[in-house]
């Protein structure tokens, strides 16, 4: 199961960059296929949880033994999947008021660190599941409600699904 997970992730790449040479874009809005950091989150953010889960409520562990090996082949598919996902690249992060964003940002993490425990092994998974299953309820969605969440100022570009991410690979 891991070797095909390992198999699904290569294609995906070499797919993202035949696509991303093809197309000779700067950074498309989309990626094609769940994007393997986040797969790799996900299944990091899931095996903490569950030892988390087993330290604190003395969980039994059952046959939820099988849950992972089933989600890693789910993530497999969905990383050579067609399903489109946002690359947020385009957020804003400017404002107006840098110092209370830069306060907010700080007093957040710190909220963070001292809650690192008890939030994380929770928050962390419902972060990664929230975004797989955003790229199946996205095309149901109103073009609206799509800019509003992915923060998009730009025209919808029909054939511009182009997909561009920064590897560290040189082309």
């Amino acid at each position: 199961i891991a070797s095909i997970y390992v198999i699904c992730g290569a294609f995906r790449l070499a797919r993202f960059n035949c696509l991303a040479a093809m197309a000779g874009t700067g950074g498309g809005k989309y990626f094609t296929g769940f994007p393997i950091p986040a797969a790799a989150g996900m299944v990091a953010s899931l095996t903490i949880f569950l030892i988390w889960l087993d330290e604190k409520a003395d969980f039994r562990k059952g046959n939820w033994v099988y849950a992972l090996p089933v989600i890693l082949l789910f993530l497999s598919m969905m990383m050579v999947s067609q399903v489109k996902y946002p690359t947020f690249k385009k957020l804003d992060w400017r404002t107006q008021r840098p110092f209370v964003k830069t306060l907010i940002i700080v007093m957040f993490l710190g909220l963070l660190l001292v809650l690192w425990k008890n939030v994380l092994p929770v928050a962390a998974p419902l972060v990664f599941t929230a975004y797989l299953v955003y790229g199946f309820v996205r095309p149901s969605m109103s073009r609206q409600m799509q800019r509003e969440i992915e923060a998009d100022d730009e025209p919808d570009d029909p054939e511009g699904d182009s997909q561009r991410e920064d590897t560290g690979v040189a082309r």
